[in-house]
């Protein structure tokens, strides 16, 4: 898988995250601006597969331009885009082989997902044309030989001995292309699987989060009712102290009346033996005057 490249075209800071987020995969990662694409393609040589993660080109331009691109006709090409941005583009697109569109917002654990399962597709699609060159090259040299051997001398025994081997080496190329179809067509019902478990992680990770949210709104709901519930409390501490002030105010007018009326009492009391005084002194005069008269 290391051997395929990815060349990843973007003109947005969310593009290079998730380039980023693809590389720690383990794969060689390349960032290039969309305008160097023509001149990139055509001088690769090796495997590699193309990503665009564009907001400037819509993907109507990007198939028009790629389909321009004899290099890439049988690359795998990625393209990230808005879904309101594809209607209607498939139509345009049904020439163009190896094409797929990812839909933003991108779930980055399913596209890295994706991803490894269509590198590992494609380095044994590569593998499986290696062996057919490599399988076309060997039957041109067996031909070769036999027509010079049909120029040496007709040895009917030896040509039929050299056909029942290259019919042998076709029966076990055969078998190879099978083995890896099925290979391939195990990793396909094994991402499959993988990504009906992922879309029910996903699921169940929104009913949390659902779930989650209630609890935030039910926490939310008694934090209020608790805020309504302290100013209650503080209105009614508030009318308490001023129950308590007034009650405070009275008692203190009360005691000083009770001081003013004491201090009144204590003078009348002086004025009155003030008062008996003097009449015990008016009436020893008057019964001295009574005495004298006599």
């Amino acid at each position: 898988m290391n051997k395929i490249e990815i060349l990843y075209f973007t003109d947005n800071k969310d593009g290079e995250s998730l380039a980023a987020r693809v590389s720690q995969m383990g794969v060689s990662v390349t960032v290039y601006d969309f305008g160097d694409v023509e001149k990139i393609c055509e001088g690769k040589t090796g495997n590699y597969v193309l990503i665009f993660d564009l907001i400037k080109k819509k993907p109507e331009y990007l198939i028009k331009f790629l389909s321009e691109i004899k290099s890439v006709q049988n690359t795998i090409k990625l393209i990230i885009t808005e879904n309101k941005d594809i209607e209607g583009v498939f139509f345009n697109a049904v020439h163009l082989l190896n094409l797929e569109f990812i839909i933003k917002p991108v779930d980055e654990r399913s596209f890295l997902l994706l991803l490894e399962k269509t590198l590992l597709v494609e380095k044994y699609r590569h593998l499986m044309k290696f062996i057919s060159d490599e399988s076309e090259s060997r039957i041109d040299v067996l031909e070769c030989m036999l027509n010079i051997k049909r120029k040496d001398m007709y040895d009917e025994g030896t040509e039929k001995e050299i056909f029942i081997k290259i019919l042998d080496f076709e029966k076990r190329l055969m078998e190879e292309h099978l083995s890896l179809n099925e290979s391939i067509r195990n990793i396909a019902l094994y991402r499959n699987t993988e990504f009906i478990a992922l879309k029910d992680r996903v699921k169940a990770e929104e009913m949390l989060n659902e779930l989650r949210r209630a609890e935030l709104i039910n926490a939310n709901r008694i934090i209020e009712a608790q805020e309504s519930l302290i100013e209650y409390s503080s209105r009614e501490l508030i009318e308490t102290k001023k129950i308590i002030n007034a009650k405070d105010n009275v008692e203190e007018l009360s005691r000083a009346e009770a001081m003013d009326l004491h201090t009144e009492l204590e003078r009348l009391k002086g004025e009155k033996r003030i008062l008996e005084s003097k009449i015990d002194t008016l009436m020893n005069e008057c019964s001295n005057s009574g005495n004298a008269a006599k």
